[in-house]
């Protein structure tokens, strides 16, 4: 066994050892002599020294386009087979660069970002690849940012009132075709309902309750004021306005108010109808729904209110009064009506001079004076909005109309 080794390692060990070294300088040579060629897709484009009153659409922080690029590059087997997309950046310099134009992509405009590749020695030959860029005027402007109508329903117990203020504005940068598009078109910022819960609005009810008011509040979040623009940023973009701080979901009670009063009733003739029917002798007939007091018609049946706050109530319920449309019956089997109420612009200044007159000093502190009376305002027509009259808390008034022979009866719908 001696033997053997001594003949293996011993015997002509200089021979051996020159051998050795010819055959690791023979492998290093034949291994580094070795090409390949492979193409490398989704490398990223970065552009450096743009003016500052220049951009090119789509990019994105850093000076990243939004487009990448293949690359199809030949040199060292070892150091090709081994590098991908993330390896290698294309480096666009743009000093002094005013207009569109294109460029060959080189291995001059090859950048490693990975420190174990080293582009000189990995690559021999890069294929020229053609790269348009198109630059812009960089500008600045406030687009408007419309609050659109709430989707979903509102959490159980409440009514959804309105969203204030309707616009806001947002300070946008970027290339001026698409900011003169954003400006023609605005923005839109939706809310969803359904992310808010009840427990959420009981509590701003419990608090309102101690401030004795009627609408609940809720404040949109900050992480919900942001507006998705792809082709500015790939991130959200808060919305600056300072009033966006405002920005806010109304929401009331599903409450029934009692009216406590009596409320008229009349007949409106369309004028093209005059020649079939005759007001002086069509009258509305008299019963347990429709009474006449004081030579007035009137429904004494005590009704109730939903959708509004009881001071809106106290203001308008003296003014509130119901007409039916009376039309030939050979146009319409049932008459229309509709409840409404007498010079309601008065009313309105009636409403927010009331509501100042009684606000706290913490509440005048949430907006500016011409804010809050702007907001009130747009409160006061919410409810002459959505607010509707029940003749039972579970039932809506509906009614019956018809016009038999001179009389129009009126009576409550039963169904």
């Amino acid at each position: 066994m001696k033997s053997i080794l001594k003949k293996i390692f011993i015997d002509n060990w200089q021979r051996k050892i020159l051998a050795l070294i010819i055959a690791v300088i023979t492998w290093i040579f034949i291994n580094n002599s070795l090409t390949a060629t492979k193409t490398i897709p989704n490398i990223p484009i970065k552009v450096i020294n743009l003016s500052n009153d220049k951009t090119i659409p789509g990019m994105l922080p850093e000076g990243i386009l939004a487009e990448s690029t293949s690359i199809t590059i030949t040199g060292n087997q070892n150091f090709i087979n081994q590098i991908n997309s993330s390896d290698l950046e294309v480096v666009i310099d743009l000093e002094h660069k005013t207009h569109n134009f294109s460029t060959l992509i080189t291995k001059s405009n090859l950048a490693s970002n990975n420190p174990n590749i080293n582009l000189e020695r990995a690559i021999k030959k890069v294929k020229p690849t053609e790269l348009k860029i198109k630059l812009s005027r960089l500008v600045k402007e406030k687009i408007p940012v419309l609050i659109t109508k709430p989707k979903g329903e509102a959490p159980k117990g409440y009514q959804f009132l309105d969203v204030w203020p309707y616009q806001l504005y947002i300070t946008l940068k970027g290339p001026e075709e698409v900011i003169k598009n954003l400006k023609a078109t605005g923005c839109q910022l939706p809310f969803n309902l359904n992310d808010i819960s009840e427990n959420a609005l009981s509590i701003i009810t419990a608090a309102n309750k101690r401030g004795k008011k009627d609408i609940v509040s809720f404040f949109i979040p900050t992480s919900w004021k942001k507006l998705n623009i792809p082709s500015l940023s790939p991130y959200p973009i808060e919305i600056d306005d300072p009033n966006s701080k405002a920005l806010r979901l109304d929401f009331i009670k599903n409450d029934l108010i009692p009216l406590e009063a009596a409320i008229p009733i009349g007949l409106f003739f369309p004028p093209n109808t005059l020649d079939k029917l005759n007001p002086n002798t069509i009258t509305l007939e008299n019963n347990e729904f429709v009474k006449k007091i004081n030579h007035y018609d009137m429904i004494t049946t005590p009704l109730f209110a939903q959708g509004a706050s009881e001071s809106f109530i106290d203001i308008i319920k003296e003014r509130m009064h119901i007409v039916i449309l009376v039309e030939p019956k050979a146009a319409i089997v049932k008459l229309a009506w509709n409840t409404q109420v007498i010079i309601p612009i008065d009313l309105e200044d009636k409403f927010v001079n009331k509501i100042l007159s009684e606000e706290t000093d913490e509440e005048s502190k949430e907006m500016e004076p011409h804010m809050r009376e702007e907001y009130l305002r747009h409160i006061f027509r919410s409810y002459m909005h959505i607010c509707r009259l029940y003749i039972s808390p579970e039932k809506k008034l509906n009614l019956n109309i018809t016009l038999e022979g001179s009389e129009v009866r009126v009576i409550p719908d039963k169904l």
